[in-house]
């Protein structure tokens, strides 16, 4: 694609990435950003194993040196916050957002995008303003319906439901005066789809006069967690006729919803600039599986170089070389399950954002 580009590396055998992908730019860098793994919910479908806690003092200055090295070069940079619960370190992000604020004065021709993927219950009116101020304009916030089903699903560590506080949340949101998009991703499967016109309705009534509120009507996938086998997804062709119907009938309601399949075809991992920067220095390409070996294909290193397995990040960028659209749109499938599957190592889809949890 003419748009997928990547950032200067150094490959483990100091060759630069960027001859052995010549025809590809190198203009834009997205980095999706894990400032801690660590999460306060225990959502049943979850596929993470929260390992690390914060991200390490030493991955935070070698983000910024490489941020610092690539600035001058480059005419977009996108950060994509996420976790674990990457509003459990927002010190961290706003240290991050500020060094980038910098970068961003020092370099006029450089735009610089930001967003974060948070369960919304740390998201208080006065947190939302500081990350909007700092440049964290866009979220993704996920239900599982209507309170009594939301919360048989999305729970805290200890159990309780999440409904209640989230919901607020994103009422007390609509006051500020601040450009802002929530996208609500609404999560379907075959239990509650008979509820969620319910819950697309409370939406409306509460969001469809505001146009910084939009739905994502997804269905629940399993993605490698311990609890998948028992949870009631879709059949594909089944679910893309229930899914197309709810979003049909929100937008009769006046609400915006994002599209599914994205206009964008090709996924995030499959593109050679988009990079996910663990709490321990890794560097993987996608945001699920994470511990899957093949998905980690690097680290970062605190003078802000980067050390990749070319081999390995030829997998993930074999479809800019195909044209095959399966390629380009997942290119997760057809990589092996490792010898001993742990939970959250399977070799699962993700085709839509680093926002899918």
């Amino acid at each position: 694609m003419s748009d997928a580009v990547m950032p200067t590396m150094q490959t483990d055998s100091g060759t630069d990435l960027g001859t052995a992908f010549a025809r590809v730019e190198n203009a834009s860098l997205h980095l999706v950003l894990l400032p801690t793994e660590s999460c306060n919910f225990r959502c049943i479908y979850c596929y993470e194993e929260f390992r690390h806690t914060r991200m390490e003092p030493w991955v935070v200055r070698g983000v910024k040196r490489l941020l610092s090295r690539r600035a001058a070069g480059l005419e977009s940079l996108t950060l994509s916050w996420f976790g674990g619960e990457p509003l459990l370190a927002r010190d961290l992000i706003e240290d991050l957002m500020m060094h980038v604020g910098g970068l961003a004065r020092e370099n006029p021709g450089l735009r610089v995008s930001a967003d974060a993927t948070t369960n919304g219950y740390l998201l208080t009116p006065t947190v939302a303003e500081r990350l909007v101020e700092l440049g964290v304009s866009r979220y993704q916030i996920s239900f599982d319906g209507p309170r009594d089903w939301h919360d048989r699903k999305r729970v805290l560590a200890g159990g309780r439901g999440t409904f209640d506080r989230i919901w607020g949340n994103l009422l007390e949101l609509r006051r500020l005066e601040r450009d802002f998009t929530i996208t609500i991703r609404v999560h379907v499967d075959r239990e509650n789809v008979g509820v969620v016109p319910r819950f697309i309705h409370d939406c409306a009534e509460a969001f469809r006069s505001d146009s910084r509120f939009e739905l994502f009507i997804r269905g629940l996938a399993r993605l490698g967690g311990m609890n998948d086998a028992s949870q009631p997804v879709f059949e594909r062709a089944e679910g893309d006729a229930v899914l197309e119907e709810l979003r049909s009938f929100a937008r009769s309601l006046g609400l915006r919803t994002m599209p599914f399949p994205p206009a964008d075809p090709v996924c995030y991992a499959a593109r050679a600039n988009s990079y996910v920067v663990r709490a321990d220095g890794r560097l993987n390409k996608c945001t699920v599986a994470l511990e899957h070996p093949d998905n980690q294909v690097g680290r970062i290193n605190e003078d802000g170089t980067v050390d990749v397995d070319s081999e390995k990040l030829g997998v993930w960028m074999r479809g800019l070389g195909s044209s095959d659209p399966a390629e380009l749109k997942c290119p997760m499938k057809g990589l092996a399950d490792p010898p001993e599957r742990s939970r959250g190592e399977a070799a699962v889809a993700l085709t839509v954002t680093p926002a899918t949890r």
